[in-house]
């Protein structure tokens, strides 16, 4: 006689079951980020972009807002435009204004990256005589003429990176008048192979004359140089030969997009011989930040570059622009210097 089928309770007690208590985790405090050091914390917002200080992170807290006012916080500056709209460069150029207050004399390095006019480098040169580094790309005055008076204030600058920028003999003369300390000079350009499609385009008998004198006034008033980049430069042999005479401390010299000279003569194996880091016309520019800035439109090779790359000025969109984001640029600036004038009531 078969057997009876069991019950299904029956079946789930005969089975045996290991029980297995589940693990308890372990209680972490929180983090609160107010009792952090003062120096820690001033050493974290440091490394937080100058606009978003300005904006953001000086307002969250009563706290952050002290560290902010801190002129250690502002001894390096670095405001990047990545526009061309006039009210934009505006508001950034006030925004640079606010950080070299803050810094209340103590600013060491400053870049100013499509955002400068003479106007602003007075007024950073009149607040900044610790100032030790300056880096100007593009530079927005009529004809991008750089002002030399403002070195007369910048006594103990070292180095000197100028990128598009248009620099004059008297400019060369009051940097050596003025700066005795300059031990780094940067002057980077589009070649002048790129320009001769442009309408005032005058000739490279021109141009070469001209950088020929810059050569030689850097010769003659920065003797004691030690690093020289002249990339896109169109000194010719007589330039180059006048910077080897005259800078005799020199050690590396980057010639870089510098067509105009034929270094397979006697000056070349003088470059070799007295240069000890020495970049050659064609030489790839790679590992240059500002290698988009300077590089043909055209040029494939610096497209999309992501340390450099920003959306440019299309004078042909500027009719169905309606300048909304010139407004908004300039009601946030409005807002922001509202916001820091009724904190500056309360402390």
């Amino acid at each position: 006689m078969p057997s009876k089928p069991k019950s299904k309770s029956y079946r789930l007690k005969s089975k045996k079951f290991k029980f297995v208590p589940k693990s308890k985790k372990q209680w972490q405090p929180t983090r609160n980020w107010l009792e952090l050091p003062s120096d820690l914390m001033l050493n974290i917002l440091q490394r937080i972009d100058v606009i978003e200080r300005l904006e953001n992170a000086q307002l969250v807290c009563t706290a952050w807002r002290e560290i902010c006012k801190d002129p250690a916080m502002w001894r390096v500056i670095h405001i990047e435009v990545y526009s061309e709209y006039p009210f934009v460069r505006a508001v950034y150029k006030e925004m640079c204004k606010l950080a070299v207050d803050r810094s209340q004399g103590q600013l060491l390095d400053l870049t100013l990256i499509r955002c400068c006019d003479s106007e602003l480098l007075q007024y950073v040169a009149d607040r900044s005589s610790q100032l030790r580094r300056l880096e100007i790309v593009y530079n927005f005055d009529e004809n991008d003429v750089l002002i030399s008076k403002a070195f007369n204030k910048l006594s103990l600058l070292e180095e000197l990176s100028l990128v598009g920028i248009c620099i004059m003999e008297e400019d060369i003369e009051a940097v050596g008048r003025y700066c005795p300390l300059l031990k780094t000079l940067k002057m980077n350009q589009k070649s002048l192979i790129y320009w001769k499609d442009d309408a005032d385009y005058y000739g490279d008998d021109v141009y070469v004359s001209a950088f020929n004198e810059i050569a030689q006034a850097i010769a003659k008033n920065l003797p004691n140089l030690t690093h020289l980049e002249l990339i896109g430069n169109c000194l010719n042999n007589n330039g180059l030969q006048a910077i080897l005479d005259g800078c005799c401390h020199l050690e590396a010299l980057d010639l870089r997009q510098c067509y105009y000279h034929d270094l397979k003569t006697d000056l070349g194996k003088r470059c070799y011989r007295q240069i000890k880091h020495l970049k050659l016309p064609h030489d790839s520019l790679e590992g240059y930040l500002r290698a988009y800035d300077i590089a043909d439109d055209s040029d494939d090779e610096y497209e999309g570059c992501s340390e450099c790359d920003y959306t440019s000025y299309d004078s042909e969109d500027d009719n169905d622009d309606d300048g909304s984001d010139d407004g908004d640029a300039l009601a946030d600036y409005i807002i922001l210097k509202e916001m820091m004038a009724f904190m500056d009531m309360f402390g």
